[in-house]
């Protein structure tokens, strides 16, 4: 795939349909949008009082804050890595 072709789908999160499009593959696309129907599903079974837009907005911190931790953890892999090779020079 060339970086110029963009990629479209349509997909279901939390019953609304949304058309998703990017250059990742319709896989990549169709797995982070049952990824966020997925977090935003556990946020409204456990909270089945919230709305549409709290539980969108608390499944947006959920995944945010992952992300923050997986950065720093991709971080300090990234300074081990590097330590071990100046280490080995």
């Amino acid at each position: 795939m060339s970086d110029d072709s963009v990629n479209r789908i349509r997909v279901q999160i939390y019953g609304t349909e949304y058309a998703l499009r990017g250059r990742e593959s319709i896989e990549h696309l169709r797995a982070v949008a049952q990824y966020v129907d997925e977090v935003m599903r556990g946020i409204a079974s456990t909270n089945p009082q919230l709305d549409q837009k709290r539980v969108a907005v608390l499944a947006a911190v959920n995944i945010a804050d992952q992300l923050k931790k997986l950065s720093a953890q991709y971080e300090e892999l990234l300074d081990l890595l590097d330590d071990k090779t100046n280490s080995t020079k």
